[in-house]
This record gives structure tokens, sequence and C-alpha cells, in this order.
């Protein structure tokens, strides 16, 4: 029997950007109503070049397939010519066992999916008015996030950060030459300056945002910590924020910013709340116009599983000639939540 591989050639025809942000949206509220069954993420650290490989699998309670998806990303790539990331994810029938397809995405779903979360989260906290979107980092996934986050956003200024001045400039440029308004700045500070919603998206160990640049009625949105020792925000930046979004508690307590002001004593164990909570209309993600909000992101294995079902069903019905007649599936076996 022939196995049912998809690359990236196949991913890309399909997939869209409002899928995308639909079916990650429901993911993140399937999992905060327990309704995903994970392990705990595997993951392995390399020093010399430096990369992780991240190894994530669950799937969703009376679903019929379940996921296991492997990313690595390798930071000394991009000088040697070579994508950052790589990856691939596998689907098998969660009533068989029997593989059902094998997405060799070489990441890019991992890549996507993340700007999806990065975007909906940007969204959740932001003020009512946007000045402009700020973004810390240049690599691909600064790029998607100035995309993803100034689409659900309603804006078109972003402004540029990177520890490489250089690259800041070419992702701006690159940037306007999509229809944006960029600039790449200076410096950290200069960002919050001039934006109320910024999204952190570096490799970072350390921290980058020093508490004394965030201005009352800041939303900041943190993806890069999502390793053991990674860390991008000040904690004091948590202490002073009015509401804390986490993806996962757990995993933001290990392995995101929620961990290093865990350690330091500035917020309690009960300090933050869920993401999906908030995206689902349950809670909200900002109390008032001064509020300081931050978003910790760590990823999550639920929207792995939903971009691998709604992959599954796009490239079959796309093999079987009949991709204009696709039936998306729901992200609950019973009903699903994309009522707005």
């Amino acid at each position: 029997m022939t196995l049912p591989i998809y690359g990236l050639t196949d991913l890309r025809t399909v997939l869209k950007r409002n899928d995308m942000l639909r079916v990650v949206r429901d993911a993140c509220i399937q999992h905060s109503q327990n309704n995903v069954i994970s392990a705990k993420s595997g993951e392995l650290l390399f020093q010399e070049p430096p990369g992780d490989c991240h190894v994530r699998l669950g799937y969703l309670r009376g679903g019929e397939t379940f996921v296991v998806k492997l990313a690595m990303g390798f930071y000394e790539n991009p000088s040697r010519g070579l994508e950052t990331n790589n990856g691939l994810m596998l689907v098998f029938s969660s009533q068989t066992g029997k593989i059902v397809a094998i997405f060799n995405d070489e990441g890019w779903l991992t890549s996507w999916r993340t700007a999806a979360a990065g975007a909906l989260a940007a969204k959740a906290g932001a003020p009512s008015q946007v000045t402009a979107l700020g973004i810390l980092g240049t690599g691909h996934q600064a790029e998607h996030q100035a995309h993803w986050a100034a689409h659900i956003l309603g804006t078109h200024r972003v402004f540029i950060w990177g520890r490489d001045p250089a690259k800041a400039t070419q992702l701006a440029e690159k940037l306007v030459h999509h229809g944006l308004t960029a600039h790449a700045v200076a410096t950290v500070e200069d960002v919050f300056e001039h934006c109320n919603v910024v999204i952190t998206c570096t490799p970072s160990t350390q921290a980058i945002v020093p508490v004394s640049v965030v201005k009352p009625g800041t939303h900041i949105v943190a993806l890069g910590a999502d390793s053991l020792g990674k860390q991008e925000l000040d904690p004091q930046i948590l202490a002073l924020a009015r509401v804390i979004m986490t993806d996962d508690h757990r995993q933001c307590a290990e392995r995101g910013e929620l961990v290093h002001a865990l350690r330091a004593g500035l917020v309690a164990n009960t300090a933050d709340i869920s993401l999906g909570q908030v995206l689902a209309g349950n809670i909200p993600g900002r109390i008032s116009a001064d509020d300081v909000t931050v978003a910790d992101l760590t990823g999550l294995a639920a929207q792995d599983i939903a971009i691998a079902t709604l992959a599954v069903g796009l490239v079959q019905a796309m093999a079987s000639g009949d991709a204009n007649n696709v039936h998306t599936p729901s992200s609950s076996p019973n009903q699903s939540l994309n009522k707005q």
C-alpha cells in the first residue's frame, strides 16, 4: 500500500488563513474545556549549533484521528542558506491505529498555527484603539505575525525591532512590499513608544523587554519562550499585568514567561486565566483601557490536531477532484464552536 504523503505544495494549495484562524481558535477553546487528550510534550535541546526539537501528540475526545508532530528549529540555519524550521505531522485513525496521512510540511503547519494563535491572542487582549503593531524579532515567525496580527487587528502600521538592524530593515521593506506601513526601529523602547500591541517572537534566553518600557494600555503577546531556559520578558511585567492569559497553565509554568515570574515570587500560581476561555467569551481579556495585559503562549497539541484534521479533509478532497465541496470538520464531535 502506498503511504498517503502530502508535501508543502499540497498544503499551501488548500489551506487558507481564515480557515486556520477558525480551527486554531476552536482548538484553544476545546483545550480549555478539557476536550483534548494529549501527553506532555517531548523536547530535545541542542547547543552546537543551537536548536530544539519538539514532539507533540494527542487527539480530540470522540475524534476520528490522532496526531503525532515533530517540529524543529535550528537558529543558525539561515547563515547556511537553510530554513530555520523543519518538521512533519503523522495522522492516524483513532479507531484502528492505521496511518491516515503523512504531512511533510517542513515545519510550515507549525509556523501557520503559531501565527494564528499569536494573532488570536493579540486580538484577545488588544485595546479598543490599536495605535500600531510592534514585532520583536526578524525571522519567519516575525513576518507571519506581522501579516496575521495586522490583519486581525485591522491595522497597517507595524514597527520592527531585531538584534540585527539589517535584518529588521529587510523585514520592514518586505512588509511594505506586501502593503503594510512598516518601519524598522533601533531599540525595543522605540517599539513600545509607538505601539500598544507588541508580539515577541525571538529565541532569546534572557529578558529583552524591560518593565520600564511598558506603558499603560499595552498588550503583549509572548511567543518565543516555548522551551526550557527561554525568556523574552522581564518578570516584573507579569507582576504589573492586570490580565495574564496562558494557552496552557502547566506548560507556561514550566517553560513560558510565567515560570520566571513564579520563581521570582512575583505572581501567584493562580494569577493567569485561560486564553481559550477568553476566546470563548467567558472571561474578558481586558478590563479597562489602561490595563497592561500579557498573553503567554507555548503551543498546544490541540492546535496541531485541529490543523491536521482540517488538512486531511482538504487534501483528500483535492485528490478526489472535489476541492470545491469540502466539508470542514467541526472541532467538536458534537457541535461547532465557530459561532462568530
